[in-house]
């Protein structure tokens, strides 16, 4: 497997492994499929692809991927304008959960993590080198962008994901329902 920047061609393999790597794999229907895309990998593809990093086997297939954005303000702007009115109509649950975290997240940007990450690998390909790759892939870039910070949600359960944050250099700074909000800050001033 090798790490290269995201692809337009690479599109649904992404919608496909953010699926297959969520509460909704063994419910995987169009309303579903709708809500999740729209909620954790479409803005990202549309919008922050310069941020988007890709896994792919031998046959240049993703199997993994880190989407990164990290402009708060354009983020909010087209999410609530283009992807959170679909969310809304199909799963208003969803929609008032991600709208509430939303709102919380906000102030880890004041705290200076401009961009937050979503990173996920098809359970048969899970390989830490390989997010590791991923990783350093997007931090690369961040820090020659000079983003100040990022940060990560991860479930509370979530152990394998929580001990790859901790091996990255993130620090656990904040709490939500079921959650654990990780940072890292790429710059600090001296």
């Amino acid at each position: 497997m090798t790490v290269r920047p995201y692809q337009k061609k690479d599109f649904r393999y992404v919608q496909d492994i953010c699926v297959a790597t969520s509460k909704y794999v063994d419910d995987d229907n169009p309303i579903n499929r709708a809500t999740l895309t729209a909620m954790c990998c479409d803005y990202y593809l549309d919008n922050q692809s310069d941020y988007c990093f890709v896994a792919v086997d031998d046959n240049d297939i993703p199997v993994g991927y880190v989407l990164c954005s990290v402009d708060r303000d354009d983020f909010e702007e087209k999410m609530n304008e283009q992807y959170l009115p679909l969310v809304r109509k199909l799963n208003s649950s969803d929609y008032f959960h991600y709208i509430a975290e939303l709102k919380v997240t906000s102030r880890f940007v004041r705290q200076g993590y401009l961009a937050h990450l979503h990173i996920n690998m098809l359970e048969e390909y899970k390989n830490q080198d390989i997010e590791v790759e991923l990783y350093n892939a997007l931090e690369s870039k961040l820090r020659e962008m000079y983003v100040e910070g990022i940060y990560v949600i991860c479930g509370q359960k979530a152990e394998e994901t929580k001990a790859f944050c901790e091996k990255m250099g993130y620090e656990d700074i904040d709490y939500l329902a079921g959650a654990v909000v990780y940072g890292k800050k790429l710059f600090t001033e001296e």
